[in-house]
């Protein structure tokens, strides 16, 4: 069976080039001056012939990046958003030819924000409304009640980082100030787009015609940022496409080819992108446990193009957003009727065997943690996402289980404790979590062979916030 939907993508990582070994820099910017010395031996976790060798000596030498500690380099972890502004503030001043002072503290750190999303609660274990007392929760960011648990402030971390970013404030190069949480982020790729443009913003010369960008829409608050380091040839994209992924974390690797172009012109890049993004065809497979042995089969086609369309969306915590997004009700709506289609044809007549069957086709993506694909802690998808890449974590699965069940009729919710998020199905039966009056069956969405109803030993008895959509 093969649908053709039309959808589009964008991955993570930037296409680098290799440039050899280190040697003369005859296109260096004025006033970059080298201020250490580079080798083999500077970093343990650098090997010589990586394709990140050069780059890393070269921002090292230049004072633009150093390691993470004396001789390691760190470059698959991911750039702090202070880590990002410290780079920012010393390319401008380098390329301006002034001095941070390293005693500076004209800047301070906005206070710790400890507002509460959520508004419902399962079984009344968890009602986060109006509490003094909160935290934030590592699966979904938002804030959850915690008695006597306070939300930590990372304030006193970062005295290191003062003087940067009261540099950079005074610079114009960031324009608010965040708390000291928000600094110990990964940043983001658009956020260290901005900030290596309006940190020198008179030297990214056009060499490149970019446009359009796949997954960097115009109204993207750094859009003007990106296409000029697309156009200088700083960024060149994932793939042959461009594809930039700005909502995801970039690695410190990435970065020091960043930088490195930014500031040696002989290392920017000429590349035009191909503009016939494919289709994407896609294979599913699946067994439905306890009532079948059968494995069914299941073929989409999804444009690459279409697909961007919601890559290119900003990321929020409000779940029930991806959920609600109009955009892709026509063609979740085709796979959602072939699912029930499928499960009539089968036997599979009730309303509980349907909802176990289009479960079942959820439950069999893969599993993939956000840090592993995507390179940053949280990383929350729209439905046509996770059925592009074929799996996401507990919450993309649920959101796109949670909005086919409710395309046929079904009414449910998303069900979050503090690591970890499911789907309410609404029964008029038995059920076994109660919401507002209202009988649910919890459904499990991140491994194969849980029937509706069944709930895994570690959640039970564990309080679950209902987010309605």
């Amino acid at each position: 069976m093969k649908l053709k939907i039309k959808f589009a993508v964008f991955l993570l990582a930037l296409s680098i080039i290799c440039c050899g070994s280190l040697g003369a820099y005859a296109e260096v910017l004025t006033n970059f001056r080298k201020v250490n010395d580079y080798s083999s031996s500077t970093y343990t976790d650098v090997p010589f012939g990586s394709w990140y060798y050069y780059y890393a000596g070269f921002a090292y030498e230049y004072g633009i990046m150093t390691g993470v500690s004396q001789n390691i380099f760190s470059p698959e972890g991911n750039l702090t958003l202070a880590e990002a502004i410290t780079i920012a503030a010393r390319l401008n001043a380098s390329y301006y030819g002034n001095t941070i002072d390293m005693l500076g503290l004209d800047v301070s750190l906005a206070p710790q924000s400890a507002s509460v999303h959520y508004t419902h609660a399962a079984n009344a274990q968890l009602r986060a409304e109006n509490y003094d007392s909160v935290y934030r929760s590592p699966k979904t960011t938002q804030y959850l009640k915690a008695d006597n648990v306070a939300a930590p402030d990372a304030s006193t971390q970062l005295d290191w980082f003062i003087p940067y970013l009261s540099y950079a404030y005074e610079q114009g190069i960031v324009t608010e100030l965040k708390s000291g949480n928000a600094y110990m982020m990964p940043a983001t790729r658009e956020e260290l787009a901005g900030l290596l443009y309006r940190a020198m913003p008179g030297c990214y010369n056009k060499i490149n015609d970019i446009t359009p960008i796949p997954d960097v829409d115009p109204s993207n608050l750094y859009y003007h940022e990106i296409l000029s380091l697309y156009e200088a040839g700083v960024i060149t994209g994932n793939d042959e496409y461009g594809t930039f992924y700005p909502y995801a974390g970039i690695t410190r690797c990435e970065v020091s080819a960043m930088v490195s172009r930014a500031v040696n012109t002989d290392l920017r890049v000429s590349f035009a992108l191909n503009p016939n993004m494919p289709h994407k065809l896609l294979s599913f497979s699946w067994r439905y446990p306890y009532y079948s042995d059968e494995r069914f089969n299941m073929t989409l086609e999804i444009s690459y193009y279409d697909y961007s369309y919601f890559a290119s969306k900003p990321r929020t915590n409000d779940y029930s957003a991806y959920a609600r997004d109009a955009a892709d009700v026509t063609g979740l709506t085709l796979v959602a009727n072939t699912l029930k289609d499928m499960a009539l044809s089968n036997g599979f007549d009730t309303d509980y065997e349907i909802a176990g069957f289009v479960s079942a086709f959820v439950q069999s993506l893969e599993y993939m943690d956000d840090y592993e694909y995507k390179g940053v802690a949280e990383y929350p998808k729209y439905p046509f996402e996770t059925l592009f890449e074929q799996g996401g974590d507990c919450e993309d699965t649920s959101v796109l289980l949670a909005k086919l069940l409710n395309i046929l009729g079904y009414g449910t919710v998303l069900l979050v404790s503090d690591n970890h998020m499911a789907v309410g199905l609404q029964t008029y039966g038995n059920g076994n979590i109660t919401i507002d009056g209202v009988k649910f069956y919890y459904i499990e969405t991140t491994e194969e062979s849980w029937r509706v109803g069944e709930v895994p030993a570690d959640m039970i008895g564990t309080g679950m916030a209902a987010i309605y959509i």
